[in-house]
């Protein structure tokens, strides 16, 4: 397994989309039963209903589709425009799949019973999969996935990609169905994030979240055992600082960065984890249409050594290809055409690749990062990279020296192929 990398782009990515709620709250904002019916698109009827009266009410709602009665389920899901937007704690979303059967729906009607509130929408159309997509027992598409980890290059990866013209990448870049759609099956997988298919054998997604969730590798292995996978990792002392200074710039992290580590710490020591159904649930309730959830997991996230174990117990060695960040950083091109070969496309098409550098951290982060901190975050880590180094066969005592110069990227290249 080839190990390099580069520099993570944030590219944002909203769930659904979404009409603005706030307008529609205004709109429909006189009765006690408030409303919208915001998307249907995709293969997902979305939208949120709301009772003034009693805000802590999470109504039912009934859907017909084309006239027939298509279920129904609660508006219980968070969404943080509704709760910008005044609407309770913002708890008051639903988000259901149309019949699997439709293939093509003119019409929407979402009734609150008891209510009489009635939301109505026209006109939508949804893709069957394609035969390509479909396997006996399984999918043969997507191909590939980019597990992740946060901070670590992954949207920089998928933006390199997707300019091959044998590869189609997943649009918007990070999907939430392994992670939260799983339920509504893969052609609503197919229509939400690969409308942009035009026949490309080589297809592939990059949710960075699905290297940290422990039910993910299941679900993936589930839909296709032989995908390739592709695992970028950072210097977690380095991930972890971005990681915070990501969201506190963001105004998501009201915390300052020693006082979220230890929090994070106290999570993690409690418990407290997306395991059993239970968390798991909770966990997609409240996930927001920036892909945050509700813990921090600044550290845990750099727990890379049972993360790849957990695909190790699945997946083969073959189908893993593990990049550095500090390789990915100084030798990108070399680095793009290895993932090139390792997913069966032409590396020669890497000349041709326009190499930007994306998003780079607003500047003042690492006067954020004392000595105390960075101390005790090596520690942290050490247990776990030394698994990490054992699991690879390459020694990662570089690690103990986290943003040397000054955090300028200028990390020494690892050259072994590990892994493979």
């Amino acid at each position: 397994m080839a190990i390099r990398l580069l520099q993570h782009l944030r590219h944002p990515v909203g769930l659904l989309q979404q009409l603005n709620s706030v307008a529609a709250y205004r709109l429909l904002g006189r009765g006690r039963f408030v409303g919208s019916l915001d998307s249907v698109h995709l293969g997902v009827i979305a939208g949120w209903a709301f009772d003034r009266r009693n805000p802590k009410c999470r109504l039912t709602v009934l859907l017909k589709v084309n006239g027939r009665p298509a279920g129904s389920t609660k508006a219980y899901r968070f969404r943080s425009d509704l709760l910008a937007a005044g609407l309770g704690d913002g708890c008051c979303a639903f988000e259901c799949p149309w019949p699997s059967n439709i293939d093509r729906v003119l019409s929407v009607e979402v009734v609150v019973p008891g209510t009489g509130l009635k939301l109505i929408f026209d006109e939508s159309t949804n893709l069957p999969l394609p035969n390509e997509w479909k396997r006996n027992g399984d999918f043969r598409l997507p191909s590939f996935f980019i597990l992740g980890a946060g901070k670590c290059g992954t949207t920089s990866l998928w933006t390199y990609l997707r300019q091959h013209p044998e590869i189609c990448m997943s649009d918007p870049k990070e999907p939430f169905f392994f992670e939260a759609e799983y339920r509504f099956g893969a052609k609503v997988y197919f229509n939400k994030y690969f409308r942009t298919w035009n026949g490309e054998k080589i297809v592939g997604e990059a949710r960075h979240r699905n290297l940290y969730l422990p039910y993910v590798p299941e679900r993936i292995h589930f839909f296709n055992p032989n995908a390739k996978l592709i695992v970028l990792l950072r210097n977690p002392v380095e991930r972890a600082v971005s990681h915070w200074w990501d969201w506190y710039c963001r105004e998501k992290e009201p915390l300052p960065l020693k006082e979220a580590l230890m929090a994070d710490d106290e999570r993690i020591r409690s418990g407290l984890g997306v395991r059993d159904a239970e968390e798991i649930q909770h966990y997609v309730n409240t996930l927001d249409p920036d892909g945050q959830g509700c813990y921090r997991t600044y550290l845990d996230s750099g727990y890379y050594a049972e993360q790849l174990e957990r695909y190790l117990t699945r997946f083969s060695k073959e189908q893993l290809h593990v990049i550095l960040f500090d390789n990915f950083v100084s030798k990108t091109r070399e680095v793009v055409a290895d993932v090139f070969e390792f997913l069966g496309c032409n590396p020669d098409y890497t000349g041709k690749i326009e190499f930007v550098r994306y998003n780079a951290s607003p500047p003042g982060m690492l006067q954020h990062f004392d000595a105390e901190t960075r101390s005790w975050l090596i520690m942290h880590y050490k247990q776990h990279n030394t698994r990490l180094g054992q699991l690879l066969g390459y020694s990662l005592d570089s690690w103990d020296d986290p943003f040397p110069d000054g955090g300028r990227n200028s990390l020494p290249a690892a050259s072994a192929a590990l892994l493979r």
